[in-house]
């Protein structure tokens, strides 16, 4: 695979070109990415080989194509926290985005197969480190601005807070995957409480009392 910025399109290639993807994306949902052949996107998309092939020339190409749109969706919703408000309110707001764009089991089926991929295929595990390295600087800029704030601590454990926090938002999207009828509202609402409890974990510390003269 080759993780390149991909050619400017017309509006019609390009809509052609995300009809494509999106054929892909319920074949792969359905079989995952190595059980899912050409043929069965080329039908999904209503699609000859020879018209399919214009735009990718391979089954790997199409799961680059995911793979990349997958990290700018996810970048999009990471840049949230630039917004102003809280930390809290930025990372709800985050972590809400994040869930919200789940609903859809496709997505969630996606989320796993591109997570699977970076870690059987060398070239889509480079283009991830790439893609969390910018995330993770990203991130450590929020929290430096917060501790700048007085938000949290000066030496709060910055790579902990962002561990739970994913691990979390991750977690909910695997069950909402595994389980249809997962409630996403009390998700949500749960949520609200787990960042409140890990960056109250986190907050400076009050000054101690001043002793009296006696």
């Amino acid at each position: 695979m080759n993780f390149n910025a991909p050619q400017t399109l017309s509006a019609q290639q390009d809509e052609r070109r995300s009809h494509i993807l999106d054929a892909a994306r319920t074949c792969f949902s359905r079989a995952g990415f190595h059980r899912t052949s050409m043929q069965e996107i080329c039908a999904e998309a209503k699609m000859s080989p020879g018209g399919l092939y214009r735009y990718f020339a391979s089954k790997d190409a199409i799961i680059e194509a995911i793979a990349q749109e997958e990290q700018c969706a996810g970048r999009r919703i990471l840049e949230l926290m630039l917004q102003p408000g809280s930390l809290h309110d930025r990372l709800l707001r985050c972590g809400l985005a994040y869930i919200d764009t789940m609903r859809d089991r496709r997505s969630v089926q996606m989320m796993l197969e591109v997570y699977v991929e970076s870690m059987r295929n060398s070239a889509v595990a480079e283009f991830f480190a790439k893609c969390e390295a910018a995330n993770r600087a990203l991130m450590f800029e929020v929290f430096d601005s917060a501790k700048a704030a007085g938000e949290i601590a000066a030496d709060a454990d910055v790579e902990t807070i962002m561990m739970t926090l994913v691990a979390f938002a991750d977690g909910v999207i695997l069950r909402m995957g595994l389980n249809p009828d997962y409630d996403v509202e009390r998700a949500e609402e749960i949520l609200s409480r787990v960042v409140t409890a890990v960056l109250e974990s986190e907050a400076p510390k009050a000054a101690p009392p001043l002793e009296s003269a006696g």
